[in-house]
C-alpha cells in the first residue's frame, strides 16, 4: 500500500484513510494516515487485557513539532468543531504500509519518516522518528496524548479528572487516572514536565448524527525533547507497564515485525499476484488471536474484536484456508467444538471475554459443519479429523431432534422451522424500540440451504469414514429436504425464493431479500439448475450493488439505502437495504458455479474493492456498505467476514488454476 502526496494533501482525504497494527493478543493501533483520531476507538495503544470485556484507549496519539533554525513545524493534525488545527498533513510527502504504517514528512530539505509497529505477542507500540535528511540539527518535540478510558466512551463523561505522574525513571514515565497505568519511554531524549489537556478534540467517522457529534479532552503531563542529525532515529514505546527496551531490542523487534510480513505471501495459498490480494492478506493477519489457548482464534473485526460464530465460521476458509495457516483453522473449530459440546452440541452465537457463551442464532451451529467440511476437504485427510467428523455429527443429529434452547424444530418434510419471531435467531438481528427490524418466522430460507447442505456434507463425509449408516441417515433426510424446499419456497411470481415461509403455509415473506442466495451458492443446492439460475438471475438485477447484494430490494417501501438520520434510523438501515460483502462473495461464487466460463464478470464483480482498499482502514474490507450512492463504508473497518469472503472467493473461484 502507497500513497502519494495527492492522496493526502487534504484533510478529507488523510483523515479517510486509515491504518491498523496489531499485536496478536487483541490489543492495537488504530487511527489515519495523517495522525488525527476521527473515531472513539482510535488510539495509538488500545488495550484489551485479560478478563476485560472492552478495549480501553491508553495514548490517543503523540503531537510531534520540529523545531529547525528558530522555525517551528507543527507535524500533527486535529479537528476541533470549527476547525483543524495543527494541520501538519500539509507536510506528509507518502504513506507506505508495508511492513507496517510509515509517513515520510518533508519540510523543505528535512526529511523526517515515522513508522509504526507492535511487537508480536507484546502490549506495546512502537513509533519510530528517523531523521532521513536535514542541512543541520533540529530539535523533536514529542508530547503523548492520554485518555485512559473505554473506546466506547469519550472523557467527558468522566469530567476532568486528575491524572498522575508516577516518578519520571530516566527515559520512562508513568502515567496513572481513572483506574488505568500507562507508560511512556524513549530511547533518547529528555523529559519536560508541562501538563496540558487537549479538549473539544471531535470524533466525526462514528456513525452518528451530525446533532451528536462527539467530543474528546485528552491529557497530556509533558513532552519528550529529542535534538537530532541526519541519520538518527529514536523509539517512543508505549506500553501499560513498564517496558525500558534498549535499542537493540527495540531494532530486533523491528526486523521481526518486517520480517513476518515478508513471509505472509509465501505461505499463501492464493497466488496474490496483485497488490490488492496481497493487502488483503497482509490485513487478515490482524484478524488473527496468537495466544496458546485463545477464546476463538478469529476475531470478528475491528474495532468491535469479538468472538462471533457465524462470522467466525464464514470467514475461516477465506482467512485461514487461502493464506496457507490451516493449523489455525484446526483450532479454530476444535475451539468452538469444545464450547459446542459444554452447551449439549448447540453452538453459541458469541463467547465473551469472561469464557461465557451466548446462545441465540439458530444458524450457528450450520456454519460451523459448512466451515468444517471445507477445512475437511482441503486437508483430504480424515484420519487426523476424527473428533470433527464426531462434532459435525453430534450437531447434526441434534438439528434433527429438535432445538429447544432455539424454538428450533424438523418437520417430517426435513425443513427447520424456528418458532419464534426473536430476531437473535437469525442474522438479520436488529432490535429497534423492542420490535425487530426485520420480522421473520418459521421455515427460514437460508437456514434450510444450510441444513441441506450440512446434510450432503455428512452424507460425503460418512462416506469418507466408510460410516454406512449415517450415510444413508444423512443421504435420504438430504433428499427429502431437497424436495420440500423447492416446493415450500418457489416463488413462481418472482421466480426467486420466498424469505420465509411458515410451515403450514399460512404466512410467507414475499419481500425480494438475499438470503436466497446461499441456496445456490453453498457447496451443495437444494436447487434444479433452472431454479439455481433464476434465483441469480433475480438477486443480479434486484439487490446487487457494487461493493454487496442489498439487504432488500430498493422498490420495497422500507427500503432504506443510506446510514444516516437518527441511531433508529441507522440500524434500521442494516437490514432494509444496506448492502454487505459477504453476501456479494456468495454472489459470485454462486454465479461463477453456473457461468465458469464467465471469470471475467467474477473479476468485474470484486474489482471495485481495488479502490475501496485504499480508502477507510487501508488494505481492509467494511463490514458493511449503503446501498445507493455514494456508497459508504459502515460498521467494523475491517470485517471477518467481508475480507474472508473476498479471500475465499479469489482463492477457490478466481485464482485457483
Amino acid at each position: 500500500m502507497y500513497l502519494g502526496k495527492a492522496d493526502v494533501n487534504t484533510y478529507d482525504k488523510g483523515a479517510g484513510r486509515e491504518f491498523l497494527v496489531s499485536n496478536g493478543l487483541g490489543s492495537y493501533g488504530f487511527s489515519t494516515v495523517i495522525g488525527a483520531n476521527t473515531r472513539r476507538e482510535h488510539g495509538l495503544l488500545v488495550v484489551r487485557p485479560n478478563g476485560a470485556t472492552q478495549h480501553s484507549v491508553l495514548v490517543s496519539k503523540i503531537e510531534e513539532t520540529v523545531y529547525e533554525h528558530k522555525k517551528k513545524y507543527q507535524l500533527s493534525t486535529n479537528r476541533y468543531k470549527d476547525l483543524v488545527y495543527p494541520d501538519g498533513y500539509r507536510y506528509i510527502q507518502e504513506y507506505q504500509g508495508n511492513p507496517f504504517p510509515s509517513m515520510l514528512f518533508v519540510i523543505h530539505s528535512i526529511l523526517l519518516k515515522k513508522s509504526i509497529f507492535m511487537p508480536q505477542g507484546e502490549t506495546c507500540t512502537v513509533v519510530k522518528y528517523e531523521l532521513l535528511a536535514a542541512p543541520d540539527k533540529i530539535k523533536l518535540d514529542l508530547r503523548p496524548l492520554f485518555a485512559h478510558r473505554l473506546n466506547c466512551d469519550i472523557t467527558a463523561e468522566y469530567g476532568k479528572d486528575d491524572f498522575s505522574v508516577l516518578q519520571p525513571d530516566g527515559s520512562c514515565v508513568g502515567i496513572q487516572g481513572r483506574g488505568m497505568t500507562s507508560y511512556c519511554c524513549t530511547t533518547t531524549g529528555s523529559w519536560v514536565s508541562k501538563p496540558q489537556w487537549f479538549e473539544n478534540i471531535v470524533y466525526e467517522q462514528n456513525d452518528i448524527p451530525d446533532s451528536q457529534q462527539i467530543s474528546d479532552n485528552l491529557w497530556s503531563p509533558g513532552l519528550i525533547n529529542v535534538e537530532m542529525s541526519e541519520g538518527d532515529a529514536v523509539y517512543i514505546a508505549l506500553s501499560d507497564k513498564p517496558c525500558k527496551y534498549t535499542v537493540a531490542q527495540l531494532e530486533a523487534m523491528e526486523k521481526d515485525a518486517s520480517a513476518r510480513f515478508e513471509n505472509v505471501l509465501e505461505r499463501a495459498n492464493l497466488p496474490a499476484l496483485g497488490n490488492a490480494e496481497q493487502d488483503m492478506i497482509f490485513s487478515s493477519y490482524h484478524l488473527i488471536d496468537n495466544r496458546e489457548h485463545p477464546i476463538s482464534p478469529i476475531y470478528s473485526g475491528y474495532p468491535s474484536v469479538d468472538f462471533k460464530a457465524r462470522d467466525t465460521f464464514v470467514a475461516l476458509p477465506g482467512l485461514t484456508i487461502a493464506t496457507g495457516r490451516e493449523k489455525i483453522a484446526a483450532a479454530t473449530l476444535r475451539a468452538w467444538m469444545e464450547k459446542c459440546e459444554g452447551n449439549n452440541w448447540v453452538m453459541p452465537g458469541r463467547i465473551g471475554q469472561d469464557g461465557v457463551s451466548i446462545i441465540d442464532g439458530a444458524d450457528n451451529g450450520l456454519w460451523f459443519v459448512y466451515a468444517a467440511e471445507k477445512y475437511m476437504t482441503h486437508m483430504n485427510d480424515a484420519g487426523d479429523n476424527d473428533d470433527i467428523w464426531k462434532s459435525m455429527k453430534a450437531i447434526i443429529d441434534h438439528y434433527i431432534d429438535g432445538i429447544n434452547e432455539l424454538g428450533l424444530t424438523c418437520g417430517k418434510d426435513a425443513l427447520l422451522s424456528v418458532n419464534s419471531e426473536d430476531p437473535s435467531r437469525q442474522w438479520m438481528d436488529a432490535i429497534v424500540d423492542g420490535e425487530p427490524v426485520v420480522k421473520r418466522k418459521g421455515c427460514l430460507v437460508e437456514l434450510n440451504a444450510l441444513w441441506y447442505n450440512a446434510l450432503k456434507s455428512a452424507d460425503k463425509i460418512a462416506g469418507t469414514y466408510s460410516d454406512t449408516e449415517a450415510q444413508k441417515k444423512y443421504s435420504d433426510m438430504a433428499k427429502l429436504c431437497a424436495e420440500s424446499f423447492c416446493k415450500t419456497f418457489w416463488d413462481k411470481e418472482t421466480e426467486g425464493l420466498f424469505d420465509w415461509v411458515m410451515p403450514d403455509g399460512s404466512a410467507k415473506g414475499e419481500e425480494i431479500r438475499p438470503n436466497q442466495i446461499l441456496a445456490v451458492s453453498l457447496p451443495y443446492s437444494p436447487l434444479t439448475d433452472d431454479m439455481a439460475r433464476k434465483v441469480i438471475r433475480l438477486c443480479w438485477n434486484e439487490l446487487y450493488t457494487t461493493y454487496g447484494l442489498r439487504t432488500l430490494d430498493p422498490r420495497h417501501d422500507k427500503f432504506k439505502g443510506r446510514a444516516e438520520g437518527r441511531a433508529d434510523q441507522q440500524l434500521k438501515a442494516r437490514f432494509r437495504g444496506m448492502a454487505w460483502p459477504w453476501l456479494l462473495g456468495q454472489f459470485i461464487t454462486a454465479f461463477l458455479k453456473y457461468y465458469p466460463d464467465k471469470k471475467d464478470l467474477g473479476w468485474i464483480f470484486i474489482r471495485p474493492f481495488n479502490s475501496h482498499l485504499r480508502h477507510g482502514c487501508l488494505g481492509s474490507v467494511a463490514e458493511f456498505f449503503d446501498g445507493m450512492m455514494p456508497y459508504r463504508p459502515h460498521g467494523d473497518v475491517l470485517s471477518a467476514m467481508a475480507l474472508g469472503e473476498m479471500l475465499r472467493v479469489l482463492y477457490e473461484d478466481l485464482e485457483k488454476e
